[in-house]
């Protein structure tokens, strides 16, 4: 009761009024400032420490110090400058202390803090009591002094307490609202316990001059308090700013911008959840050949691709659809469809957005993709179901040039998955050396002694056995495996051909993405450097299939390979896009017929009017002939009186590893001499 009279009757309620806000104003902010700095770390805590400890302690002793002024007791009042700076001083080491123990880790830690503010705010009031000289006769009720401590100590604690559990939306106020009824509490209740009987023997301070320092007071904390406000209003909106971008980057690719993996799982459960009875489609796209565009063009080209092909799917999103990048060179699109007519047209939109070259620098990359589509609820009915699906389907569609979008299929499974496990195979193979180099003999038709080898790899498989490169060839091109592949070739037969005595001649396939590769000429020159291989003794073997890919591309290497000393033989001629026309350009140093034109000779005229033709087109070139697949006898007779210089075939020696730094012998051949042949010939047609 003593106390409400006090309050009623004895302040000035303006003064009261912005006492009251000042306290709010810095508890609140107090308490959240407090809340950054136990979240902070190092220099950064101690910086928030420092901030919210001025924070609090201006705003409490203002508080007190603007309510003091408001007092009007029945006395003249004068201040002591001493005693209120001291109060000041309590206050800031309290508040200091209060806040670093609130932030350790420790059973009643908050407690024990709010506690100790609880003190200091107690120890504060008094001191600052001490600095207000009345003239007047002082009388103490202990009741309400000691009612006033444990007011100061408990919401302190409680409003301590409350800050880690309660730090969630208009929750956030309870801990600012108790510590500011604590410090209100025991201001005016040590307020009541005091009694003035007035001297009226001095002269103190006018009540204008009171309030003109209360109002000073008040804008100077306020100052200082909004600017703690301020540093946190920036600093959390920072924080928020960068949450979102760390929460956009978890979710995002940081190349293209795209949707990432995780983020396009929860987009695929999200249109499965939203469908409305409609089908919702998932595809895997993988783009071909994309490591053959880093190693050709550098991996700033493979990103413009990747950029392009986002921006491309990302401007043909329809409502309820996503693209994302998955990863590598995949891509991930989802959307609902009504049925199988709408799906199709849309598979070949989304196709078409893979056939256009993409510009980089000076020149042009093209690129196209393989397509898996699964589709809900068929092909799956989950997430997880349907995208495992998709990139079944798509694996299939990278093993079929002729049709890139295939639909999922549950046969589809187990072949795709025994391709994936070879295809796993193959880069243990490649790193553990698995595979071996076997060479097939190749002989003079007008000596019969061996004139030199074809190079061929071979992998036995250690539980499969022997794969044929037709299978594992077209997989390595598949999994971007096929330049490690023909690097490994290119080594391991220069090492072994270079011990071999005789120095012989060894030829060597490449691909097109090796003819592509801009350091061939430095990997060949290597290769021959670091092994001693005489650069007469290579000779480099390419299909018009690999020269067609890049016709500038292929004639430069050509051009720079020969300039080294090596030479060139096209592989498989007759059955290329132009063979005229490659024969024209290139400075080849040998022609190989194709196996298929061998096989043709015991069929009738026909191909051999083509090889007779093949010969006299090379021999007025000024190019040797080397028939390839020679099985017969016959074969053989027929190439050597066709005026064929050279073969290659089971007849004349199967393909062999090297063994003890020896090259694989050829077989014994009865062959006869060209004139020989074609005397026998002519007797038989007469």
């Amino acid at each position: 009761m003593r106390v409400l009279t006090c309050l009623a009757f004895e302040h000035h309620l303006p003064s009261v009024l912005l006492a009251g806000l000042v306290c709010v104003i810095s508890c609140l902010l107090s308490m959240r400032l407090l809340r950054r700095s136990e979240e902070s770390d190092s220099v950064v805590q101690v910086a928030w420490l420092v901030v919210t400890a001025t924070c609090l302690s201006a705003g409490i002793w203002s508080t007190h110090f603007i309510a003091m002024l408001g007092y009007r007791p029945s006395a003249t009042v004068s201040l002591q400058v001493d005693e209120t700076a001291l109060s000041a001083l309590i206050i800031m080491c309290g508040a200091l202390i209060g806040c670093y123990v609130a932030t350790l880790k420790f059973t009643f830690a908050k407690a024990l803090a709010g506690s100790v503010i609880g003190v200091s705010v107690t120890g504060m009031h008094y001191a600052g009591m001490m600095a207000y000289n009345l003239d007047a006769i002082v009388a103490w009720d202990m009741r309400y002094v000691i009612a006033s401590v444990v007011f100061a100590v408990f919401f302190g604690a409680l409003a301590f307490e409350a800050s880690e559990k309660f730090d969630k939306g208009l929750h956030r106020l309870i801990p600012g609202g108790l510590l500011a009824i604590g410090v209100v509490s025991l201001h005016f209740t040590g307020m009541g316990a005091m009694t003035v009987v007035s001297l009226g023997v001095s002269e103190g301070l006018d009540p204008v001059t009171f309030q003109i320092l209360a109002l000073t007071t008040a804008v100077t904390t306020l100052v200082v308090v909004g600017a703690g406000g301020a540093g946190y209003a920036v600093e959390a909106s920072l924080r928020e700013r960068t949450d979102r971008r760390l929460r956009h980057l978890a979710l995002h690719d940081i190349v293209t911008d795209l949707p990432n993996r995780a983020c396009f799982t929860a987009l695929v459960e999200q249109a499965i959840e939203n469908r409305k009875g409609k089908n919702i489609a998932v595809l895997v796209i993988d783009l071909n050949r994309f490591k053959e565009i880093n190693d050709v063009w550098g991996h700033q080209a493979g990103d413009a691709v990747l950029c392009d092909i986002a921006d491309r799917l990302r401007g043909h999103e329809r409502p309820g659809g996503y693209a994302a990048r998955l990863g590598g060179d995949e891509f991930g699109i989802v959307f609902p469809v009504e049925g199988e007519t709408e799906l199709v047209e849309e598979l070949k939109l989304i196709e078409s957005l893979f056939m256009t070259p993409v510009r980089h620098a000076d020149f042009e990359i093209v690129t196209n993709a393989s397509l898996g589509v699964a589709v809900y609820p068929e092909d799956g009915r989950d997430c997880e179901t349907l995208m495992r699906n998709a990139d079944l389907a798509m694996y299939k569609a990278k093993t079929d040039p002729l049709n890139r979008i295939q639909h999922y299929e549950h046969a589809l499974g187990e072949a795709v998955r025994q391709r994936r496990e070879l295809a796993q195979d193959l880069r243990t193979a490649l790193e553990t050396g698995e595979l071996r180099m076997f060479y097939q003999p190749q002989i003079d038709l007008k000596s019969g002694e061996v004139c030199g080898y074809e190079a061929l790899v071979r992998w036995p498989h250690p539980v499969r056995g022997m794969i044929s490169p037709a299978e594992f060839v077209p997989l390595a091109e598949a999994n971007g495996l096929i330049g490690r592949l023909g690097d490994w070739v290119l080594e391991t037969t220069c090492e072994e051909v270079s011990q071999w005595p005789g120095a012989p001649k060894v030829a060597i396939n490449l691909s097109a993405i090796q003819l592509n590769d801009p350091h061939l000429v430095g990997k060949v020159l290597q290769a021959m450097v670091s092994t001693g291989l005489s650069p007469s003794q290579l000779e480099i073997e390419l299909t018009e299939t690999a020269l067609i890919h890049d016709l500038g591309q292929s004639l430069n290497v050509l051009r720079r390979i020969k300039a080294l000393g090596g030479s060139m033989a096209l592989d498989d001629f007759g059955t290329g896009y132009s063979a005229l026309e490659t024969l024209r350009r290139f400075p080849f140093d040998k022609i190989k017929l194709d196996k298929g034109f061998t096989d043709g000779l015991s069929d009738g005229g026909r191909s051999r009017a083509v090889i007779s033709a093949v010969v006299t087109l090379a021999h007025n070139l000024d190019i040797p002939v080397l028939a390839e697949g020679v099985e017969t006898a016959d074969q053989l007779d027929l190439l050597n009186m066709m005026g064929c210089e050279q073969a290659q075939g089971y007849l004349i020696g199967r393909p062999a590893p090297s063994v003890n730094g020896q090259p694989p012998a050829a077989l014994d051949v009865m062959w006869r001499p060209a004139e020989q042949a074609a005397t026998q010939a002519s007797g038989h047609a007469g």
